[in-house]
């Protein structure tokens, strides 16, 4: 071999000054196939697996039949999940409020040396611990990229809520065999929920949802909106829950108020005037045509009127009230979860404030309440800035409103959706000054 040919296969050049790129390409194939062969045969990114856990629990969220529920152990993988797989990224909202819950818990547990039932008042401030981390997990979540997973979040929500409304349908007109046994409750639809109370309130951020599209989105999304927040609507009448009725109300109030003084444009002051008329008509027509059932008509009238028997004297919803009150005076540590129904009155107090000051003392209560208002002036001050969050920031805060108020007739402590708003306004608060920036590089 000469010395020439030797240089040649060293250094893979031609005699001519053309480079061999045969036996390089296909020595560069061969690692190529090797390293395919290693490689897992498929692969799905971490925002993707993120993305169903969080669908599945939301989607699951109004079957709640018994506890645990389906979505619970869902939410569960979620709280676990989501940190590990990378998709989160917590803000001040987020961990100042988180810092709030674990204050009040911890009162609450301390108080419990005092409840006549120690075992459940632990698993209740437990179920408290529970549900505020998983606020603050989605928290993390809807911040790390805000708009897309806020409609991920609110529609399966949405479609979880029309399940639950149209089985409520189903049962109330007894459209399937023992259809009303278990979708109904005394004559009032409770679709896939244990109480009609909590299947009203749950459908509200729904309603707040839809109706929102249908103020501010494309007309073919518009009216899908609109179709899916009949039975919604309908359901809600039907669960004749007063603290539902007035806290969609509320909502709404709030949501339309919000869209006419954060717009600009005349064409959305023209549809909130339309969509405002048709609705109106849409829902009177639809009333009038329920109110020709003689049962509805007559539970409804009792339900409408605010002087129950279960509501007055010293036994009844407002005296019960009023011995939380002396009560709350008298114990600034709390008296113990569970204690208030067990020893006092025959009921909780039915009013989740109340309850707060009962149960983890005047500190924990005040906690409380600073967590419930800063929450809605956060969400309130971020809407009024014209961003690509600002649709989203007014959903959540007109619905967390209307819990946040229904919350003074109802012990709401443990309801996931008052929960899932809270979370959806710390994770948007959270995601505003990142978006803000990037838009405002983007206009420049």
């Amino acid at each position: 071999m000469s010395a020439t040919s030797f240089h040649i296969r060293r250094t893979g050049a031609w005699p001519n000054g053309r480079r061999d790129t045969t036996l390089r390409t296909a020595a560069h194939v061969d690692r190529n196939s090797r390293a395919l062969d290693r490689r897992p045969a498929w692969t799905v990114p971490a925002s993707t697996l993120a993305a169903i856990a969080v669908a599945g629990a939301m989607g699951t969220s109004a079957i709640v039949f018994s506890e645990p529920a389906v979505a619970d152990i869902l939410m569960a993988a979620v709280i676990v999940g989501l940190p590990l797989l990378g998709v989160t990224r917590f803000g001040h909202a987020a961990i100042l409020n988180l810092m709030l819950w674990l204050v009040l818990v911890a009162c609450g547990i301390a108080a419990c040396s005092m409840s006549t039932t120690m075992n459940t008042a632990i698993i209740h401030q437990v179920v408290t611990l529970y549900l505020a981390l998983g606020a603050f997990v989605l928290a993390g979540y809807i911040a790390a990229d805000a708009e897309p997973r806020f409609h991920l979040v609110m529609r399966f929500y949405t479609l979880a809520c029309l399940i639950a409304a149209l089985t409520g349908l189903a049962g109330y007109f007894n459209v399937l065999p023992a259809a009303y046994e278990l979708f109904t409750n005394h004559g009032r639809a409770r679709g896939t929920f244990k109480d009609p109370n909590v299947f009203g309130a749950a459908l509200a951020p729904a309603i707040v949802y839809t109706v929102w599209i249908v103020l501010r989105a494309p007309m073919r999304q518009a009216a899908i909106a609109a179709a899916v927040s009949l039975p919604l609507m309908l359901a809600l009448l039907l669960s004749f829950s007063r603290g539902a009725w007035i806290s969609v109300a509320f909502s709404l109030l709030i949501a339309v108020w919000l869209s006419a003084v954060t717009t600009r444009r005349k064409r959305d002051h023209v549809r909130l005037v339309a969509v405002g008329t048709v609705g109106t008509l849409v829902l009177a027509l639809a009333l009038a045509s329920t109110l020709r059932h003689e049962s509805i008509s007559n539970l409804l009238s009792e339900r409408a009127s605010f002087d129950q028997s279960y509501d007055s004297g010293p036994e009844g919803r407002f005296g019960g009230q009023a011995k939380a009150m002396n009560l709350i005076l008298e114990n600034p540590f709390g008296i113990g979860t569970h204690t208030f129904r067990d020893s006092h009155h025959e009921e909780e107090p039915h009013n989740v404030y109340l309850s707060q000051f009962l149960n983890a003392g005047w500190l924990g209560g005040t906690l409380y309440l600073i967590s419930i208002l800063g929450t809605l002036a956060a969400g309130l001050y971020a809407a009024r800035r014209r961003t690509a969050l600002q649709g989203p920031l007014i959903v959540a805060t007109a619905a967390f409103a209307g819990v946040a108020l229904e919350g003074l007739v109802i012990d709401s402590d443990h309801w996931r959706h008052f929960f899932l708003q809270m979370a959806l306004i710390w994770g948007l608060v959270d995601a505003m000054p990142l978006v803000a920036s990037t838009e405002q590089r983007q206009h420049d």
